[in-house]
């Protein structure tokens, strides 16, 4: 692992550009300006030395997985963007004059041809926005919103993936634009080659008649082809490991055990915003994992989304971060690749970890979930209560009191399948407590191991009502 623990930072990069362009009435009077208005999406984890334009906050990630001395609870995580923050607008001191251009003088109708053709161009006439609408019929984001931010985020939605400039859309609301953006991004893991849009508002006489949209790319058509292909094929590698066994619970555990075992946890590396970090770089951050475990879920019929919010535990309380709301058979549950994936606890201690997979992320219920996640109000997330799917329910390792036929099936099992630990999770405090004082004070771990000697290492997660025993 190359995992960097220590030092790490992320960025958080606000731009704002604002510039003005030429374009000419119908009227010697009358003046129309366009203004250009950047928005780039925060980047995560990044390492930049330029503090003059950014602002940097440290960041660390993850509980600490199995360890001879025991386990430390959820006190760092990564980070990043809240969508809803918004960008806050400055201040031109000086904006230059706008000038006329002679023997070029254009009326607002014939502007608005102009636009209608570029729409249509990019099949924005009502036929093409209902295909779109359609096409994205049932996925989360766009569930909720109304009829007309539909509209906004199925023409952004085609502005971005046909490469459109300037594109007028159906509002004049900047705030319209941000959310339909944002939600679209969201949504679409697989658009990986942009990460943020340019809008122009278009004023004639003071007075705002049209907003034009274009994508920030990261990449021209040549690397995008080029990353696409390769995408396709590890996407493809990825998918055709799946199991056939028509349970969403088999399908969900292999795209966690899969992202985890394929993906190291490292700040700074390029791409760690989108899929292709995961997928052709083998190292990501947050957004990273979420968005690699998202398009993987979703192409094997899960329903999958990017759920946004804030760590709630530990002394990097407040920090951002991204997980996953997925729906296995008929449930709703919340999976956080990113928490499963131990491996930079092994870069920091330099120590072999028995224990790469952490499973208290796959799965959880609301009520779990918020002991060290904060939801952000970017959209409605459901509560989810069901336990059927639980990692540790499946498992047989979830406990609500002390079933000594139940633990020794679940020793005997792991020793069967050589896993080398068995973590326990109780259903509360009290049934916590009640396995400690069985396992640990009355020494009835030694019933379940096998030649242990006169010793025994374990961990202990008071907040999750979990116990890890080595074997």
């Amino acid at each position: 692992m190359n995992s960097r623990n220590s030092g790490k930072t992320e960025t958080r990069v606000f731009v704002l550009l604002l510039t003005t362009a030429l374009l000419l009435s119908g009227c010697a009077v009358d003046r129309l300006k366009d203004l250009e208005v950047v928005h780039d999406l925060m980047q995560l984890d990044q390492e930049d030395a330029d503090t003059a334009s950014t602002a940097v906050y440290p960041s660390s990630l993850l509980p600490a997985a199995v360890s001879g001395g025991g386990r430390q609870d959820a006190e760092d995580a990564a980070e990043i963007p809240s969508f809803a923050e918004k960008i806050t607008e400055e201040e031109v001191e000086s904006v230059p004059e706008v000038m006329e251009i002679a023997g070029n003088k254009r009326s607002k109708e014939e502007i608005a041809a102009e636009d209608e053709a570029a729409r249509q161009a990019l099949g924005l006439d009502e036929y093409g926005i209902e295909s779109l609408l359609r096409q994205n019929e049932g996925l989360y984001y766009f569930s909720h919103l109304d009829t007309q931010q539909k509209r906004v985020y199925a023409e952004i939605y085609r502005i971005i993936t046909a490469r459109g400039e300037k594109i007028r859309v159906s509002t004049l609301t900047e705030e319209d634009v941000d959310r339909a953006f944002q939600y679209v991004m969201a949504d679409h893991p697989e658009i990986y080659y942009a990460d943020g849009y340019t809008l122009t508002r278009y004023t004639l006489d003071n007075e705002l008649f049209k907003i034009g949209f274009t994508a920030r790319y990261l990449y021209d058509d040549a690397e995008q082809s080029r990353r696409q292909a390769r995408l396709d094929d590890a996407i493809e590698t990825a998918l055709a490991g799946a199991p056939v066994t028509g349970d969403q619970y088999d399908t969900a555990k292999y795209v966690y055990d899969y992202v985890i075992s394929h993906t190291d946890y490292e700040i700074g590396v390029p791409d760690n915003q989108n899929i292709c970090s995961v997928f052709l770089n083998g190292a990501s951050v947050c957004q990273g994992y979420s968005k690699a475990a998202q398009i993987l879920l979703n192409r094997l019929g899960v329903e999958a989304t990017l759920i946004t919010g804030t760590v709630s535990a530990g002394d990097r309380e407040g920090e951002r971060h991204a997980w996953n709301l997925v729906r296995v058979n008929g449930y709703d549950y919340f999976m956080d690749v990113t928490w499963g994936d131990s491996s930079f606890q092994q870069a920091a201690s330099e120590e072999t970890l028995d224990q790469r997979i952490n499973y208290d992320y796959l799965l959880d219920t609301t009520r779990d979930l918020i002991d060290t996640h904060a939801i952000s109000n970017l959209v409605d997330v459901p509560s989810c209560t069901h336990m059927e799917d639980n990692y540790y329910v499946r498992d047989g390792a979830y406990f609500t009191g002390t079933d000594e036929a139940q633990l020794a099936e679940l020793f005997d099992r792991a020793y069967a399948e050589g896993r080398g630990y068995v973590s326990i999770k109780c259903a509360d405090e009290s049934a916590y407590a009640a396995m400690q004082q069985y396992m640990i004070t009355d020494r009835k771990l030694f019933d379940y191991l096998r030649d242990s000697g006169e010793s025994a290492s374990y961990s202990a997660s008071p907040r999750q009502h979990k116990l890890t025993f080595l074997l």
